[in-house]
């Protein structure tokens, strides 16, 4: 067994440790399901009117240990199905018998929902389920595949974390369980080491960072995924959305606006109905008519193209538009600003395209890409060129195609010497991808952004052009989203830069502190100043967005304020400033004077 291996079935032998510990404290709880997650486990538990809170990890984790000590072995066991449905019911399991229910049914795999290793199948269990397995370790037995240490006491170093609300198999239309995760590593050391990175990560956590600085909010009135973006969110969000504007035009897009509807014949005819119906919100109107909420750009961008291109002298053709686009994400997946239902504002573009300058548009995207991550201060990502795996999966049209747009973007990818590793199996139903990786504060690997090449779409759609020779050929599409979403850009910029938000996009760059009432009259020249500061890089015109402190408070109050805010410069002005005729600057933790009548050039230096 490899390291991988045994940290897999240490943490998935803690999860039933776990969950035995809950049911000797409560012997009545329900259970749900307990897999290994990625530095740990969760267990999802129903108490019913109880709560669990990390008040009562001590006697939880005390519990565990008590089992670990004793070190019980893990016993496997198999039963027929009717067996073990009939084991639910005596034990009063009611969610494992939920799924074994599920399983006689079907006679196959059928809960998607829930990972086979918690049904006690094959991890690649598609036929006739005949029987189930079980794991026992001392007077607690549960319905698992495994695999498990050889006893409880050979299970490392673990910590309880938190507990969450999780609704049953992912849906709002079940019952709210408690989720208890907890994380395990081999060593002492390496749960110290994790602990530690988890304490840096809250500093960097954009949920708590988005709070704090009051760039987005969420309300249980308005809806889970749903993202209220403050003032302060909105002049960073709009800063973004103007940003990528002015690079757009500048490399020949053109903006169109698209409608929060269409009519499901819209998205039956590019074949999103048929793909990701169930991810879109769907409603009726008086006369019986079906629509989709908007849940991607590309099929409204494609009438568009029926209406602007002939011949391949209309070509390339690049439409671009910040598209707010809604999806039905499940609420266990939901993460602040990083995975949302909606308003979803991508920066979204469609670059149609003739079949032999895929490669040519595809390096003026990886090159914008290079421009706008290196001015917004995103560092340390790399690409990830996901591909089909034909003998594994099923995608249309012809794999020639499929191979030839492929090999496009890997080519543009080694023109622009782009650090990137490949992917099989990750491809869009329409076409291969190039999604931008990072790592998040915890250290997982995360896309901001997915791109792209489309060899299917435009000819389900009928999309057309006359080339060169007068035949009639399909385009290519190129879906381009530089920043994916703003949203989900902003959460990892404000990670990235633990909220200190680079000037030109800080939604309050400076703010102007004064010592005592006798400098106001001094103070209006200095506003006047900086009402004329406008930052020009990278973006054109920015006009500098201040606010003016004059409270009755202590400079050594007010200083600390700016500074929770993340405010890039603070100056301070003085009654011996005011003699001078200057203020003190502060930025990048440096404190410097600066003349009045040099104010303005010093603060547009700055951008």
């Amino acid at each position: 067994m490899n390291q991988d291996d045994h940290l897999h079935a240490m943490r998935h032998s803690l999860a039933h440790i776990m969950a035995a510990a809950i049911m000797h404290i409560w012997p009545d709880a329900k259970l749900g399901v307990g897999p290994v997650i990625e530095n740990g486990f969760y267990y999802d538990i129903d108490l019913g009117k109880q709560t669990i809170s990390d008040v009562d990890f001590s006697k939880i984790e005390k519990e565990m240990r008590k089992i670990i000590s004793e070190d019980q072995p893990f016993k496997q066991s198999h039963k027929g199905i009717e067996e073990a449905i009939d084991w639910a019911k005596d034990t009063h399991q009611p969610y494992k018998e939920e799924l074994l229910n599920d399983l006689k049914r079907s006679g196959t795999t059928a809960a998607k929902d829930i990972d086979a290793t918690e049904l006690g199948l094959p991890s690649d269990s598609e036929s006739k389920v005949q029987e189930v397995s079980f794991y026992t370790n001392g007077d607690f037995t549960d319905l698992c595949r495994g695999p498990h240490v050889e006893s409880t006491g050979k299970v490392g170093a673990f910590k309880l974390m938190k507990v969450s609300g999780a609704y049953w198999r992912g849906s709002e239309k079940n019952p709210q369980m408690q989720r208890i995760y907890g994380v395990a590593f081999d060593t002492e050391e390496d749960l110290k080491k994790y602990l530690d990175l988890l304490e840096e990560a809250k500093k960097r956590d954009h949920r708590i960072i988005g709070k704090d600085l009051k760039i987005f909010m969420f309300s249980d009135l308005v809806g889970s995924g749903l993202p209220l973006w403050m003032p302060a969110g909105e002049k960073t969000r709009h800063t973004l959305i103007e940003y990528m504007r002015q690079k757009d035009i500048e490399k020949g897009y053109q903006y169109v606006v698209s409608p929060v509807l269409a009519h499901e014949e819209l998205y039956k005819r590019s074949g999103h109905a048929q793909y990701y119906a169930d991810d879109m919100y769907s409603l009726e109107d008086n006369e019986g008519n079906k629509f989709y909420i908007k849940a991607m750009s590309c099929p409204h961008h494609h009438m568009i193209y029926e209406q602007l291109v002939q011949s391949y002298r209309d070509l390339p053709l690049a439409l671009a538009e910040p598209g707010t686009v809604y999806r039905n994400e499940l609420s266990g997946t939901l993460n602040g600003l990083i995975r949302v239902r909606g308003a979803i504002t991508q920066n979204d573009a469609h670059i149609y395209v003739e079949p032999k300058d895929v490669r040519k548009e595809f390096v003026k995207v990886l090159s914008l890409f290079e421009e706008v991550y290196r001015e917004t201060g995103i560092k340390d990502y790399w690409y990830r060129l996901s591909l089909p795996n034909f003998d594994k999966d099923k995608y249309g049209g012809d794999r020639k195609i499929w191979d030839e747009a492929g090999q496009a973007i890997r080519d543009a990818l080694v023109d622009v010497g782009a650090k990137f590793v490949e992917a099989e199996g990750e491809a869009a139903f329409y076409g291969p991808k190039l999604d931008v990786q990072v790592r998040n504060v915890l250290g997982k690997e995360d896309s901001i952004s997915t791109n792209q090449v489309d060899i299917l779409v435009p000819q389900r759609m009928g999309l057309k052009y006359v080339d060169s020779e007068g035949k009639t050929q399909a385009p290519i599409v190129i879906h381009r989203a530089i920043l994916g979403s703003f949203e989900r850009f902003t959460a990892f910029l404000l990670e990235q830069t633990a909220g200190h938000l680079p000037l030109w996009l800080a939604p309050e760059q400076v703010r102007v502190l004064t010592v005592n009432e006798r400098v106001h009259e001094y103070v209006q020249s200095v506003k006047s100043v900086l009402q004329e500061v406008v930052l020009n890089k990278p973006l054109k015109y920015n006009p500098l967005r201040y606010t003016l402190d004059e409270r009755n408070e202590s400079l050594g109050k007010k200083i600390h304020e700016a500074l929770d805010m993340k405010i890039p410069v603070v100056i301070v002005v003085g009654p011996q400033d005011e003699e001078k005729g200057e203020v003190v600057v502060r930025h990048d933790n440096k404190e410097v004077s600066v003349k009045l009548d040099s104010l303005k050039s010093y603060l547009e230096a700055l951008s």
